[in-house]
Parts: C-alpha cells; sequence; structure tokens
C-alpha cells in the first residue's frame, strides 16, 4: 500500500519581502548579501589596522636607496625603474636616425617590386619604338600603317600589333583558348593583382612612418619653431629663421 505522505502538498518555503513601512530602503538584504559586505568591510578595517601599526613603528632615520630610485604618479601609483640607461639627445638622434635608414630602405625595397610588377605582362610597356630614315622627305611621308602593315586601330598596340595577313588568314592568332587554361591564367592575374595591391599599401604605410620619424627627429632640433596647419588639417612644425655665423 502506497503511502499517503507523498500525494500531500509540502508547504512552499518563500524569500521574507520588505515590510512596507520599510521599502523606503529598498529590498531587503539577505543574509548572503549580508555576509559579502561583512567580509569586505573587516577586509577593509584589517588592512588600515595594519598600516596605522606600520606607521607606528616606523623609524624616521631609516633610509634606504628605493626612496630616491622610486617615485609616484598623480594617482598614487608607483612607478618602478627599469634599469635603462639614460641616452643623451645625440645618441637618441643617432638612433632615431638609424631607425628611418631601416624604414626607407624597406620602402625603397617595396618600390622595387612594385615597379617589377607593373613592368609584367598586366601593364602595357613603357618603350619607344624608334625608325631611322634616309632623308626629311621620307621622314615627312612616312606612313606607321603602311610600314608595320598593320590596321590603323592597333598602330599604338606596342605589345601585340597583328598585321593584315596574320587578319585576313587568321594565321598566328589563337581562336581556341583551353578553359581550364584560361581559368589557370586568369587566377594567376588576379593574385598578381592583389599582391601589387598589397605592396603598394604597404609601402604607402612605410612612407607614413618615415614622414612622422623625420618629424619627431626635426622636433628634437634647437631653435624656436611653431605648430602650423597645412591644407588637410595635419599639425607640422616651423622653424624660424636664423643666421648663421
Amino acid at each position: 500500500m502506497t503511502k499517503l505522505v507523498h500525494n500531500i502538498q509540502k508547504k512552499q518555503h518563500r524569500e521574507r519581502s520588505q515590510i512596507s513601512s520599510r521599502s523606503k530602503y529598498g529590498l531587503l538584504e539577505k543574509k548572503q548579501d549580508y555576509k559579502l559586505r561583512s567580509k569586505d568591510y573587516h577586509k577593509k578595517q584589517a588592512a588600515l589596522k595594519a598600516l596605522k601599526e606600520k606607521v607606528k613603528s616606523h623609524n624616521p632615520d631609516e633610509y634606504y636607496h628605493g626612496m630616491t630610485r622610486r617615485r609616484t604618479d598623480d594617482k598614487g601609483i608607483l612607478i618602478s625603474d627599469r634599469g635603462n640607461e639614460v641616452l643623451s639627445v645625440d645618441q637618441v638622434k643617432l638612433l632615431k636616425t638609424q631607425d628611418i635608414n631601416y624604414i626607407r630602405t624597406m620602402r625603397m625595397n617595396e618600390l622595387k617590386k612594385i615597379e617589377k610588377l607593373q613592368k609584367d605582362k598586366l601593364f602595357e610597356s613603357s618603350g619607344k619604338h624608334t625608325i631611322f630614315v634616309d632623308d626629311t622627305t621620307s621622314q615627312d611621308n612616312f606612313n606607321a600603317v603602311e610600314y608595320f602593315n598593320t590596321d590603323d586601330s592597333l598602330i599604338n598596340n606596342r605589345e601585340n600589333r597583328i598585321k593584315l595577313d596574320q587578319l585576313y588568314n587568321n594565321k598566328g592568332i589563337i581562336n581556341d583558348i583551353d578553359v581550364e587554361e584560361k581559368e589557370k591564367l586568369d587566377l594567376q592575374k588576379l593574385k598578381d593583382y592583389k599582391l601589387l595591391q598589397k605592396r603598394i599599401k604597404k609601402e604607402q604605410e612605410l612612407k607614413q612612418v618615415e614622414s612622422i620619424m623625420n618629424e619627431n627627429l626635426e622636433k628634437m632640433k634647437n631653435g624656436n619653431k611653431k605648430k602650423v596647419l597645412n591644407s588637410n588639417g595635419k599639425v607640422h612644425f616651423k622653424w624660424k629663421n636664423q643666421r648663421k655665423r
């Protein structure tokens, strides 16, 4: 026979709420909230007690080197010395000059790589085709279309100036291109474009860094200077002209 105790509804224990007369003080503080607040309070009181004992036992004649080497900022945070050697202004200028030279070398390398990509098959050639004639009369009567035996619309095409007999007979012209080969060529061309775009962006970033480093190096020089805003809204410094001896 089953027990009836399982069918009896158990009493529900609800949290006690704040009484209406004290509703202006907010929610009723539970025990777990009180324990956290009490723990934090006693922790702070113990820290204050320890500091007071440390002040009482302090010797005014005590000295150690950390008292002169260490300092605090406006917020009272300790600023520790990392042991770095203090350099003179000339030494800092020399180091900054070496950094600028390194950045400039990296930028020139990027420029060379950009020029090499631009001279590739992706772009038109920049060469000149010079033709020599015997006299001025031949020079005046010179016709480039007849000389190159090509169409008038192809005369400025230096890379692939097709002749008339090739256009009429379709000799030397590729008509049927393999689809897979064309996709490979297009993919390689896209990669070259992305690489060129990446190198141009890197060169511009290096140029900007070099400009900032040059400006910081110039600001270390002696002389009266003032801030000047250019047309782009950027700040640069202008030095007063001084007579040299």
